[in-house]
């Protein structure tokens, strides 16, 4: 998984208004020309962030990025549409990273059964990386099964983990985050700068943030911070906004690992 670019563009802010796509139909070409790989999901805005991004990419077809997919895996027959669904609505043939979103929580969901190393979900995810439709999967890990889910990565069809990890949000438990360094298992961090806007949680540490890292910028900051843990194949941040994308890319270039004791502020901040 070293393959990322140290920065991911997320794509969830896209198709917000389907009428006029130009606005975002330009930042993604310009993450397109950048590089970076792209993270996208068939239920962003209903449908319309596929629409912008499948514009984007038939304009440049030699552009086309690497793609990060989350996938429902809820049941079989979900698992094997959204693939194929996202294959076509894209006019892509494989996802580079599937992102299994661990949908249900239920006894014998998909943890479960790469804990158990078989089950009809684990055949279905086998069957779509013979064919060449996934190239690697990561599962999605959160505190409410971290533990569980940092010990079934280590199955043999799953890359890595994917959560909440950034200067605001640490979504994990200390058992997990434990398995994961003991394995090396590799993370593909969401939300570059943390939080939505909404979240008044994520308000109250960011202001904590700039009050304790008053010179840090804080995109400059958030791919530091990724630099600085050797888990972290890359950082998902999502923007419609040009400027933002921007910054992202200029830290992207030049993040170098954060001294001890800035790690040790935001971590006694995001924990």
């Amino acid at each position: 998984m070293n393959d990322l670019s140290p920065y991911t563009f997320g794509s969830m802010s896209l198709g917000r208004h389907p009428a006029y796509p130009e606005a975002d139909l330009a930042v993604a070409r310009r993450a397109m020309e950048s590089g970076v790989w792209f993270h996208s999901s068939p239920t962003y805005n209903n449908g319309f962030t596929f629409m912008v991004l499948r514009m984007a990419f038939d304009a440049a077809r030699q552009q086309t990025p690497r793609m990060i997919i989350k996938v429902r895996d809820g049941s079989v027959p979900l698992m094997r549409f959204e693939v194929e669904d996202t294959c076509r609505r894209l006019g892509i043939d494989h996802l580079d990273i599937a992102q299994l979103v661990s949908m249900h929580r239920e006894p014998g969901n998909l943890v479960d059964q790469l804990l158990a190393g078989a089950g009809p979900l684990v055949d279905e995810l086998a069957s779509l990386r013979a064919r060449g439709l996934i190239h690697r999967a990561v599962i999605f890990l959160d505190r409410n099964n971290a533990d569980a889910a940092a010990q079934a990565a280590t199955h043999l069809l799953i890359d890595g983990v994917t959560l909440y990890w950034n200067a605001l949000q640490w979504d994990c438990t200390p058992t997990a985050w434990q398995t994961l360094q003991q394995n090396q298992t590799p993370v593909l961090a969401l939300r570059t700068l943390g939080g939505p806007a909404d979240d008044e949680q994520a308000k109250g540490r960011r202001a904590l943030l700039r009050n304790a890292l008053p010179h840090l910028d804080e995109a400059f900051l958030a791919l530091r911070l990724a630099a600085s843990e050797p888990l972290i194949r890359t950082t998902i941040g999502g923007t419609a906004s040009l400027a933002h994308l921007e910054e992202f890319l200029a830290a992207a270039k030049v993040a170098t690992p954060l001294d001890q004791a800035t790690l040790l502020k935001v971590d006694a901040i995001r924990r």
